[in-house]
């Protein structure tokens, strides 16, 4: 594996680009598709991520185009004024978006149906009323994506760039939602390998993602390039502290963002329990697969110290973070690839990080001496770690100022996707390069 100057990549078989600089890059600006099924203004890490990567490389002056549903996520429900139209082409800045209508669901196990519709439009529509690409990037998982990624490679003879946030089939058999060796996690493996072995680059956020990504095809053309935090202006009241009669003031940790099946809510569900005594309140923003699950066990179990608030915008749930005393952030037993971007969030504006999750997210927190890390599945441990916050608030304190300061030194998303858009833009002198021979 070799490395490159700036710590935030590692790269494998990645060709040398020592002689080009980016002042030296085509005036000639790139046709890019960006295929993603989730884009703002939803509200979740893979949107954020991708609008990210377009707005950079349309800062470079390349002509980028993003395709991605009517907007549905978290609800499953396609927003008012998209409801009517099966497709909309609007302005997101310099990104033009066409958003193609698809089916639409929040349950979990029909959420492959919705992935597979938007997969077979997004294919028709960049096969027959797309012009020429030069270069195409899809956003997975989901995995169903490399149909219409597989299509524009080969009916336009366009560079492929398949960004990796989750390595498949390897987080379902994490979670045992699959069998490792059963028929959907072979049959994926094999597409992936295919994916893999056909982009001119995969890019990845984690170093563990860089390992399975090369076991699984060793001539990938890898590149790391991991999430971090946006600079955007938080809302400001969004937490209000109740009154206590208690000696100690009500001290709020807050979990903000998707409620999915890889979070393990019900550990923090056990742990409220647990704290529930120490003037210790919950806050849950979002929504998501789970949060039936986490609703129904709220009441039926009467856990009063735990608040839902619902979906929220960036600038809000960010601003109840700057208002709470700590983060929870929380994966699901044998997760260990993942880096929730919950963790830079937090980090974003100073606020202390309890996390449940082992693996990468757990070395980001150690590494960033930002928070508190509890093991997995442990709701007493995370109890715990509640409580030693709440009985510490000069720590707390000092873990928050912690991440900030390496969040902003280390994982700032503006600079990583500006590099990102460069390595990107890269693969244009390769089009022009093979022209000329």
């Amino acid at each position: 594996m070799d490395n490159v100057e700036s710590p935030r990549y590692i790269t494998a078989h990645v060709r040398n680009y020592s002689n080009i600089t980016c002042s030296e890059a085509p005036a000639q600006p790139m046709n890019i598709v960006i295929i993603t099924q989730y884009y703002a203004p939803e509200p979740c890490a893979a949107a954020h991520r991708v609008q990210a990567l377009a707005h950079a490389l349309a800062a470079r002056g390349d002509r980028v185009k993003v395709i991605a549903p009517h907007p549905n996520f978290p609800t499953g429900t396609i927003h008012q004024r998209y409801r009517n139209h099966a497709i909309i082409d609007e302005q997101d800045g310099p990104v033009r978006v066409t958003r193609l209508r698809h089916i639409a669901t929040a349950q979990r196990f029909a959420r492959f149906l919705a992935w597979s519709s938007f997969a077979i439009l997004s294919a028709f529509y960049v096969t027959f009323f797309t012009r020429r690409l030069d270069c195409v990037i899809i956003s997975s998982p989901p995995i169903t994506l490399a149909l219409p990624a597989l299509a524009a490679r080969f009916i336009h003879r366009a560079k492929l760039v398949v960004d990796v946030r989750d390595v498949f089939p390897d987080l379902p058999v994490q979670m045992r939602a699959w069998a490792e060796r059963g028929f959907f996690a072979t049959t994926i493996g094999a597409l992936a390998k295919f994916l893999y072995r056909t982009a001119a680059l995969v890019v990845v956020v984690t170093p563990t993602a860089l390992e399975r990504v090369r076991a699984r095809e060793p001539r990938a053309n890898i590149l790391l390039a991991p999430n971090g935090a946006d600079r955007i202006t938080p809302a400001i009241g969004i937490i209000q502290r109740k009154n206590s009669t208690k000696t100690a003031p009500e001290f709020i940790a807050t979990f903000a963002g998707n409620m999915g099946l890889a979070n393990g809510l019900d550990t923090l569900l056990d742990a409220a329990k647990l704290v529930a005594s120490q003037n210790i309140r919950i806050v849950l923003i979002g929504g998501g697969a789970d949060l039936d699950h986490v609703q129904h066990r709220i009441t039926e179990e009467s856990i009063t110290n735990v608040e839902l608030r619902g979906v929220l915008s960036r600038e809000q749930a960010v601003g109840a973070l700057q208002e709470s005393d700590a983060s929870i952030v929380i994966l699901r037993e044998g997760i260990e690839e993942s880096i929730p971007t919950k963790i830079f969030d937090a980090f974003s504006v100073a606020c202390p990080v309890v996390l449940s999750a082992g693996g990468e997210a757990q070395r980001i927190v150690e590494e960033a001496r930002g928070g508190i890390c509890a093991p997995p599945g442990n709701p007493h441990a995370l109890a715990d770690a509640l409580i030693e916050l709440q009985k510490s608030p000069n720590r707390a304190r000092t873990l928050g100022l912690n991440g900030q300061k390496f969040v902003h030194e280390r994982y700032d998303r503006e600079r990583i996707m500006s590099e990102l858009s460069a390595r990107i833009d890269e693969l244009f002198i390769d089009i022009l390069t093979e022209a000329f021979q």
